[in-house]
């Protein structure tokens, strides 16, 4: 058990709950200070109450599968690895890096959007979403530890003068599209995943590129208007 303010919680419960310092932009925050306010806020709410039975939930599971991890074999144990064995040699064999794959995330996507849409809001900490969840935070929110998958009511405890916006998922969708016709240029048969993520396979873009004279390679970005000209690099 593991001691957080005047309670206590597991140390799963507490990863569930807790910071996660691993996002962009939260990284040097107190950790301490933070899961401190996060458990005093949740305590007696019904997402705690969610998120204590999520955790008995997967120690529940572990201890089944501790279970059944004592009766295996060593035998056992031992045809399973060579098993693994073969199986990771047959893959090394089969892989084929020929291909250059990425992966775009669009960081903090609907707050980017609202905060293009309201230039106010740039320099304020928001998060988009509700006081029952939130979807995303900007990175001045992300340095009071409000992150995504929080509730807005414990957002508000870690920033009180946080601005929550409320979702509007046709115009991130409009966004989205705006970008993926972008994106086609790259790989006509991308991959998206979901409005803000997508995996591209640009391995014939970067071929075709070689023949590419200079001009062709620069793009020029007119930052008093959205108009593109010439292409990206």
């Amino acid at each position: 058990m593991k001691k957080v303010g005047n309670g206590s919680c597991s140390d799963g419960l507490l990863l569930r709950m807790g910071l996660n310092d691993n996002k962009a932009g939260m990284q040097g925050l107190d950790k301490e200070k933070i899961n401190k306010i996060i458990m005093e806020a949740t305590k007696g709410s019904r997402f705690y109450e969610n998120e204590l039975k999520k955790d008995q939930q997967v120690n529940q599971r572990i201890e089944k599968m501790m279970q059944l991890k004592e009766k295996i074999t060593a035998q056992q144990l031992l045809k399973a690895q060579l098993q693994v064995d073969k199986l990771v040699i047959e893959l090394e064999q089969s892989r084929n890096l020929s291909s250059t794959i990425v992966h775009i995330d669009m960081d903090a996507f609907y707050a980017a959007v609202e905060m293009r849409d309201n230039p106010e809001l740039k320099e304020k900490p928001i998060a988009v979403g509700s006081m029952s969840m939130l979807s995303t935070s900007n990175y001045h929110a992300r340095r009071f530890g409000v992150r995504a998958a929080m509730p807005g009511f414990i957002a508000k405890k870690l920033c009180p003068h946080l601005t929550i916006v409320p979702l509007n998922f046709e115009k991130y969708g409009k966004v989205s599209k705006e970008v993926r016709e972008i994106l086609t240029e790259y790989d006509p048969n991308f991959m998206p995943m979901g409005l803000d993520e997508a995996y591209l396979n640009i391995t014939e873009h970067l071929e075709e590129r070689l023949n590419w004279p200079e001009d062709k390679r620069r793009f020029v970005f007119n930052t008093e208007s959205t108009t593109r000209k010439g292409n990206y690099d």
